[in-house]
């Protein structure tokens, strides 16, 4: 089975809206628990790490403390122009690489591989097997994701989302049961971790437009005002001085990928 989203190109490519990029760093990201656990991922030497779909660095710039060179490879320029400019990410131990994981020249042994959700839009019979010659011995594909727990105005939001999203016909897909029934991907473990986030109601609103379905380029200046209208409306009667406390869970899935059914 290939991947159902892979030809979706014009919505992975709303990762180079200046936009989404603007506000991706208000998005809930990983605990240091996460580095912990992909430090102990890696068993092998050299420790160099390929880091698929880095976009502005969450998990490359913080995993330097812990290694000798992280690949980090993007498709959206404006995030690894971002990402330059961060924290750490002028680091000499990380390479920036723009282009697509398929095709993208590496340069391996890889300890580890490291990938976001960004693993969604990648096309798998090509990146999967890929990524089986380039690991070490013991070299693990770790995938995470960031969730935010069931919160009170869950339904009033995703009545929101689904008047202002531009995919409308987006269904939650399993892809990690997909991976594995198609041969392309062995889970060995899962770790995760809950911690308590304080928000304020605007940045809450503004991380929403940091996710590709809502984007404010696919919106017209009166969406985009109505939408925040909406969301404060929605929000402020669970907030408390102007904050909203929610909890995220932070998941790491490490397994070894595979050539694929035959």
């Amino acid at each position: 089975m290939k991947n159902p989203f892979v030809h979706e190109v014009h919505r992975v490519e709303r990762f180079a809206d200046q936009s989404v990029v603007d506000r991706y760093h208000l998005r809930p990201t990983y605990s240091p628990e996460t580095f912990t656990i992909l430090n102990e991922l890696i068993v092998d030497e050299p420790r160099v790490v390929l880091d698929m779909g880095c976009g502005t660095g969450n998990v490359a710039r913080p995993l330097t403390e812990y290694v000798e060179r992280i690949d980090a490879i993007d498709r959206s320029l404006p995030m690894l122009e971002r990402a330059r400019t961060l924290p750490g990410g002028d680091s000499p131990k990380i390479r920036w690489l723009h282009g697509r994981t398929e095709d993208v020249e590496l340069e391996p042994p890889y300890a580890l591989v490291t990938a976001g959700e960004s693993l969604h839009w990648m096309e798998w019979d090509v990146v999967l097997p890929r990524l089986a010659r380039v690991l070490t011995q013991h070299g693990l594909l770790a995938i995470l994701n960031v969730e935010e727990r069931p919160v009170p105005w869950h339904e009033g939001y995703r009545q929101i989302e689904q008047r202002f999203t531009n995919n409308p016909a987006y269904q939650p897909f399993d892809w990690i049961t997909e991976l594995e029934k198609e041969r392309l991907f062995q889970k060995l473990g899962t770790h995760e971790a809950e911690v308590t986030v304080s928000q304020t109601v605007e940045d809450y609103i503004t991380a929403k437009h940091a996710r590709s379905i809502l984007s404010l380029d696919t919106m017209t200046a009166s969406q985009a005002t109505q939408f925040d209208t909406e969301m404060q409306a929605l929000l402020l009667p669970f907030a408390q001085n102007g904050l909203l406390t929610f909890n995220v869970i932070g998941r790491v899935i490490w397994g070894k990928p595979k050539g694929g059914a035959k």
